[in-house]
């Protein structure tokens, strides 16, 4: 019978059922957002008495993966007895359904491999490994991002391991490591073996193993060699033959150390660069390599599967023939989907346990309960592979902020991620121009994000600064300018030394120091904003002039001293006055590098105002640009990395209180001709609250 409430948790409808936890799709009332519930039964409890405990030390530590590539946990408890999860309810899909409806290209699957690999090797690094890494237990939300689900199912199952046999098997067959079908201890190396498996499906359409039964795949992983993937699909390039070989190596230590490096290769390949990938063979004299941060795990001896085989079937004879296997299939060109528990939408179908002529059978060996469901048909919409990410006016992907969180989104609105959840205020986005790195300010600090490995770094912060408005490294990296209490300073950019400077006297004495505050000089200016030009050779800085009111002024400082800046430009100035500079208030401003500025006034919700466009090679301002039907107001316009193209948000003014923020991205050529344009699609009431700044950065296409 259906429970009405789990917890505080109304429970509309069941999404699946398996022996190891019931789904249900509930709804939250005090964040008023549906979820995914899921249960643990009273006979699971009473089965093992510890495994209330292991139960929640296990989810305490899922929870603590606070990942942009995994379901997020929202809340544990208990309920009646009964202990439960809940996690974002996801309606996208898996990918196994969209395998189902066509072979992917390279670039589509480095894209879903692009995602998910900082997740997982994330997961590796606080001791978690997976184990039931497959198609369907990787789920996308109904913007096309992939998150990786289930995480931490296996490390519980354990639990009923122990007093059947000394070590357990656990994972789905047809994407389990030879160490982890042998039952040997594994590491983050048996997950990356999967997504071996993964691509090789994704790319191909098939499995690389297929036999009649669950135990006929399992012993196939371990003694058959690698499959050859280009006589499946003769179409892929060399380099995805010596890519797979690798990444599903028998000898763990022959792997890629982790799924990002896995990444890294296959992006190779999908720029059709050379990639070289050593895939030694197995000899017995060969040590495994372990990284400094992994732990050594010593070796087993040489495996016979008659050590799987029979014991395994004298378990089925005793249990009347009941495996427990967790997910394999006779042959057959795709994996059945199984269970997701946080992403299925409603399903009018009915689990029932795996008969013979099925293609897919949740199985767990010599486990004593499953933890599978059946995933119902993928809607249409997102039944089919990911296509690639759009390059608009020479980006490719936006970093802006959403309620004090920075979130990534490919320029046309899909694949949006958030990558930070701490909270703290930010500021001053910049992509490096690397592409892989974001640097933010935070506070008193700025700090760095890495995309390919989602760590956040701390480069330079000053604990006793009054202000910390602006950091801005130059276009070569060489420079960066930044302004503390107002006080502008440009200084070699190096990592390593900024990370030991937290004083203006420590700033003054660096070697190689370009312009230091001056008294008497210009750059004693008041400095709020800064922005280089293309070539490094001038900036422009946003500064409170004589007058009291904002001024940006286009600066020469080639000479790298501050009695030699040669002031090029001034305004708004004497040049004009834009409508609604009655305050003499500019908050933000933005540079094409070459010769256009765009800026707003300050008009409502503590930064809102008209926009506006200068050309200062010319002196002449394009007043009150306002693309959206001339109405006010906006903030934050962003030129794109080529000209063409520009970012804004607004909010529309006649709306008052009920005015959202909205995102737009246009060509810039086409607001003169009173064009209408879309905003982006975002999830209903994003922006929480309408006086925030969302400060993009528009990543140059890598």
């Amino acid at each position: 019978m259906q429970p009405e409430k789990i917890g505080i948790y109304e429970i509309k409808s069941e999404l699946g059922r398996g022996g190891m936890a019931t789904v249900y799709r509930g709804y939250d009332p005090r964040f008023e957002r549906e979820v995914a519930v899921k249960v643990l039964p009273h006979e699971l409890l009473h089965a093992d008495p510890q495994f209330r405990l292991r139960f929640e030390r296990e989810a305490k530590i899922i929870a603590q993966l606070e990942h942009s590539a995994i379901v997020p946990v929202y809340d544990v408890g208990e309920a009646e007895g009964q202990p439960y999860f809940v996690m974002r309810y996801m309606n996208g899909g898996s990918l196994s359904e969209r395998i189902k409806a066509g072979v992917f290209s390279i670039e589509e699957a480095t894209k879903i491999l692009e995602a998910i690999a900082p997740g997982l090797d994330e997961a590796h690094a606080r001791g978690i490994v997976h184990r039931d890494i497959k198609p369907s237990n990787i789920l996308f939300d109904k913007r096309g991002n992939p998150y990786i689900s289930d995480f931490g199912i296996a490390k519980l199952s354990q639990a009923q391991s122990g007093s059947v046999t000394g070590s357990a098997i656990i994972g789905t067959p047809a994407y389990m490591a030879p160490e982890q079908a042998q039952g040997i201890e594994v590491d983050g190396r048996a997950d990356v073996y999967a997504l071996g498996i993964i691509v090789f499906e994704m790319l191909t359409g098939k499995q690389p193993y297929e036999a009649d039964t669950p135990m006929a795949v399992a012993i196939k992983h371990i003694t058959d060699p690698v499959p050859h993937i280009r006589q499946t699909n003769p179409k892929l390039p060399e380099g995805m033959e010596t890519l797979i070989q690798k990444a599903m190596a028998k000898n763990k230590t022959d792997r890629f150390s982790t799924a990002v490096d896995m990444t890294n290769a296959l992006r190779d390949v999908a720029r059709s660069a050379t990639t070289k990938l050593s895939t030694t063979s197995v000899s017995a004299n060969n040590a495994p390599t372990v990284k400094a941060s992994e732990r050594a795990i010593p070796r087993r001896r040489a495996f016979n599967p008659l050590f799987v085989i029979l014991p395994a079937a004298v378990l089925a004879i005793a249990a009347g023939g009941f495996f427990l296997f967790n997910g394999t299939r006779a042959p057959a060109k795709t994996e059945t989907p199984a269970s997701t528990f946080t992403a299925l939408p409603p399903s009018t179908e009915t689990f029932t346990p795996a008969v013979e002529e099925s293609t897919s059978v949740p199985v767990a060996v010599v486990e004593s309960t499953s933890t599978e469901t059946a995933l119902p048909p993928a809607s249409t919409e997102t039944s089919t592979p990911v296509p690639s990410a759009p390059i608009l006016g020479g980006a490719d992907q936006i970093a802006f902020i959403a309620n004090n969180e920075i979130w990534l989104m490919n320029v046309d609105g899909s694949q949006l991620t958030q990558v930070t959840a701490d909270g703290g205020v930010k500021s001053d986005l910049q992509w490096l121009p690397d592409g892989e790195h974001l640097i933010f300010l935070s506070g008193l600090a700025v700090k760095s994000y890495n995309t390919r490995t989602t760590k956040v770094d701390s480069l330079i912060s000053f604990p006793s600064a009054a202000y910390f408005t602006a950091f801005r490294v130059s276009h070569d990296s060489k420079q960066v300018m930044l302004s503390v209490n107002n006080e502008i300073f440009v200084i070699p950019f190096d990592v390593e030394t900024l990370k030991n400077v937290s004083k203006k006297s420590e700033l003054i004495a660096l070697e190689g120091a370009c312009i230091l505050p001056e008294s008497g000089t210009k750059a004693a200016f008041i400095v709020k904003e800064v922005r280089w030009s293309h070539d490094d050779q001038l900036v422009a800085w946003l500064y409170k002039g004589p007058t009291g009111s904002d001024q940006v002024s286009v600066l020469d400082i080639k000479g790298c001293d501050s009695h030699t800046i040669d002031l090029r430009d001034t305004f708004p100035g004497h040049r004009f006055t834009p409508p609604g500079f009655q305050g003499g208030i500019i908050l933000d401003f933005d540079w094409d590098g070459f010769n256009q500025f765009i800026f707003h006034t300050f008009k409502r919700n503590e930064g809102w105002g008209e926009l506006h466009v200068y050309n200062w090679e010319t002196f002449k301002p394009t007043l009150t640009v306002n693309p959206i039907g001339k109405r006010c107001c906006y903030r934050d316009a962003r030129w794109s990395p080529d000209g063409t193209y520009l970012f804004f948000a607004f909010q529309d003014e006649g709306l008052a209180q009920n005015a959202r923020t909205l995102l737009y991205y246009v060509p810039f050529g086409d607001i003169a001709a009173g064009a209408n344009f879309t905003p982006i699609e975002l999830p209903d009431d994003f922006f929480k609250n309408p006086k925030e700044a969302p400060q993009p950065a528009l990543r140059p296409a890598q």
